[in-house]
């Protein structure tokens, strides 16, 4: 029994096409070094980075560890630095939680507008559409239909009149 098998879409696309590569055909070189030359560049650069960071941090360390007092000196102004950072940060919070608080009571007083004023007005609205279209109907039943009816009979009339007295030739 032969062994019939389908090839996919693709596979039957790169056998039929001679502009796509197939799976044996080498790579040509600008797609080298466009895939992997471009995506090292920013790793280089950021373990340089790191790596200048890294020396920096223990040169400094090494400095403070020899001058005691500048470090102490250097450590009482950060412990000022994060207690100013701290005290803004609680500023802003206070701020956020009283911005939030505003917020929701323009939407209590916006669902509370909608309750007693809008609402009230929609139903007049619709009370007054009811109206409109119960009295147009009214009035087409109780004067328009009457006068159709008796425009239709004095139609009939005519074209039978006409029909009657009409010349045959």
């Amino acid at each position: 029994m032969p062994d019939v098998r389908r090839r996919s879409f693709a596979a039957r696309d790169r056998a039929d096409s001679p502009l796509l590569p197939g799976p044996n055909l080498p790579e040509t070189s600008s797609q080298n070094s466009a895939g992997l030359g471009g995506s090292r560049v920013p790793a280089l650069v950021a373990a340089a980075v790191a790596l200048a960071l890294l020396a920096g941090m223990v040169i400094f360390g090494v400095v403070m560890f020899r001058d005691p007092a500048a470090a102490a000196t250097l450590r009482d102004i950060f412990l000022i630095i994060l207690g100013v950072q701290s005290i803004i940060i609680g500023l802003l919070m206070v701020a956020l939680l009283i911005a939030m608080l505003y917020v929701a009571l323009k939407l209590y007083d916006l669902s509370h507008f909608i309750q007693t004023g809008l609402i009230p007005i929609l139903h007049r609205a619709d009370d007054t559409m009811r109206t409109v279209h119960s009295r147009t109907v009214f009035i087409s039943d109780s004067a328009v239909k009457p006068v159709v009816e008796i425009m239709a009979y004095i139609s009939a009339v005519k074209s039978i009149l006409r029909s009657f007295t009409r010349h045959t030739q």
